[in-house]
């Protein structure tokens, strides 16, 4: 055996899916047995509460008004409205990995088919990889200003030896470093493990935004008549379609969060855990946040005459007006928990989804943990910093993004919800078997993939009118302050329409009389009563012979905690 060799078997995870026709796995793609579902229903409720508490929320609260140009009471509607759209998604899409266990790569199967699938993973990949890297960068930002509380002029005035053309200063850069570094500790921590650590940020992280907007409004006795330098809009339809953009902006932030639902969905001890309290918690600290931004902002022009739409703005602007003992123990502890935030926001948002992402991909090499480390360590090959350079049209292009996500979302909803009813065959989802029910036409779903490139053609226009805005007439970009909300939902629309035209089996054969009623599936966590279980998963009357009467005697103890989880 030659090195190369020894080196491949030395690095491969173990198969557990070596049938014929089986789909290369390893534990991490599997359905999660019982004894890694810990998470519990106030953790579903925290994950959301702490990760809305971080920076980019905050900037974009900030910013909602001056991107707009509509009154401050009507900006505040729109982003409540944003938000509880966007929590009614967030708690839709948890139900499919919270019922079969399994994530987003594996349920895309059923979508797209068990080769189809790949591209789309592909594609939610590519944008965890971009945000990754600026959400590190973000929090360089803030440890740049907790660094100047405790140094001072002696960081603050480190000698720059970076050209200015690489749009980074030698002092940012090494703080940059340093918060990467910071992040590994919660880089290496399987799902199973980091709920603790959310539990930690939701505590932390709300008397630090607390904190930080009472500052701001006693220092600048609150608002006033919310005047910011900026005209606003007065005309009806530029100030409806500003509305829609406003409502668009919020949606488009966390379209990919809301695509990640099922990779963390799946660790839920009861189906029920995910749904209503993550609602809950993304409501309350999602409106909190935006609010608290905005007036926080406005507040504190009243004082300086300058609106600050990043929080290190704000926190180095007070610094400058106000350094004492006082301001800079306060702005410390203020940026300092939001660097904890970001490294939160960082994993759930990004690092997991990606690691979720490269396991479906590679599944012989990557598993869960691996995935996290990998994006880690490429983080510094994406220099964000020099694509910041003009953050306008980079960030217009990842808001643009959701073109192509949103569609993904509307799909697995449609597949879900009107198509099959809640009802997987797990097994299937694990097999390229040319008679599986989701193999398709040579693995790919084609009318599933046609239905997502009708929905995502739609955002082509306005995405292109986004980034130059120029070369484009108005009814263009009027799409693209639509376009999360009119992708999404023409894809479920089409996906609906196509699988009443082609009519997809929801069975294997030999059970087409099984009922589709709502979940029937969902008691014996997909599987028939002969199916082998995987990962330890499988029907409550599973039995290696095929008798329906007996149960299986390794299974009991899944069985009783499964069957006390469903009847609670």
């Amino acid at each position: 055996m030659g090195w190369f060799e020894k080196l491949d078997q030395k690095i491969s995870l173990y198969n557990t899916d070596e049938k014929e026709y089986g789909i290369r796995s390893n534990k991490d793609l599997d359905p999660t047995n019982v004894e890694d579902r810990t998470w519990r229903t106030y953790n579903y409720f925290l994950v959301w509460f702490q990760s809305s508490l971080n920076v980019t929320i905050w900037n974009s609260g900030a910013s909602l008004i001056k991107n707009t140009g509509i009154t401050y009471w009507k900006t505040m509607i729109a982003s409540v409205v944003a938000t509880l759209i966007g929590g009614l998604f967030v708690m839709i899409n948890s139900r499919g990995g919270a019922v079969y266990h399994v994530g987003y790569p594996v349920l895309l199967r059923s979508v797209f088919g068990v080769w189809g699938y790949y591209f789309f993973v592909i594609v939610r990949g590519f944008v965890a990889i971009l945000w990754f890297a600026v959400q590190t960068y973000y929090g360089g930002c803030l440890l740049d200003v907790v660094l100047r509380c405790i140094f001072g002029h002696k960081w603050y005035d480190i000698p720059n030896h970076i050209p200015a053309d690489q749009g980074i200063t030698t002092r940012l850069m090494v703080a940059f470093f340093l918060f990467w570094l910071c992040q590994w500790p919660v880089i290496v921590i399987h799902p199973t493990k980091i709920r603790h650590f959310f539990t930690f940020k939701a505590f932390a992280l709300p008397w630090a935004t607390l904190g930080i907007f009472i500052y701001c409004c006693v220092v600048g006795k609150g608002p006033g008549n919310w005047d910011l330098g900026i005209p606003i809009k007065t005309e009806s339809a530029q100030v409806g379609w500003s509305f829609m953009m406003c409502i668009n902006a919020i949606l488009g932030s966390i379209s990919a969060m809301i695509i990640n639902q099922p990779d963390v969905a799946r660790y839920a001890k009861k189906p029920s855990a995910p749904l209503w309290p993550q609602f809950a918690g993304f409501m309350l600290s999602k409106v909190a946040i935006q609010l608290f931004a905005m007036v926080a902002v406005a507040s504190y022009y009243r004082v300086s005459g300058v609106a600050y739409w990043s929080l290190w703005d704000l926190l180095n602007a007070i610094l400058d007006e106000h350094w004492t003992a006082g301001a800079r123990t306060g702005v410390c502890l203020v940026a300092g928990a939001f660097c904890i935030g970001n490294m939160g926001t960082n994993l759930f948002g990004n690092a997991l989804p990606f690691a979720a992402d490269l396991t479906g991909l590679f599944p012989k090499y990557i598993n869960i943990l691996r995935g996290q480390i990998l994006i880690a360590t490429i983080c510094w090959g994406i220099v964000p910093w020099k694509m910041l350079k003009n953050a306008a049209t980079f960030l217009t292009f990842l808001g643009s993004y959701t073109a192509f996500v949103g569609p993904i979302l509307g799909c697995m909803l449609a597949d879900y919800y009107f198509v099959r009813k809640g009802n997987y065959h797990t097994p299937s989802l694990y097999t390229r078997n040319p008679d599986g029910i989701y193999y398709f036409y040579k693995g790919v779903n084609w009318w599933g993939c046609l239905a997502w490139a009708m929905a995502m053609a739609l955002g082509i226009p306005g995405l292109a009118a986004a980034i130059h805005p120029e070369k484009y007439p108005a009814a263009c970009l009027h799409m693209n302050y639509i376009g999360w909300l009119m992708c999404t939902i023409a894809a479920m629309v089409f996906y609906t329409v196509f699988a009443k035209i082609f009519n997809p089996r929801i069975y294997p054969e030999g059970h087409e009389d099984t009922p589709t009623t709502f979940e029937y599936m969902r008691p014996n966590n997909g599987f028939f009563e002969e199916d082998t279980p995987i990962n330890g998963v499988g029907a409550l009357n599973y039995s290696p012979t095929g008798s329906s009467s007996s149960i299986d005697y390794g299974l009991k103890e899944q069985i009783a905690v499964e069957v006390t989880s469903i009847d609670k």
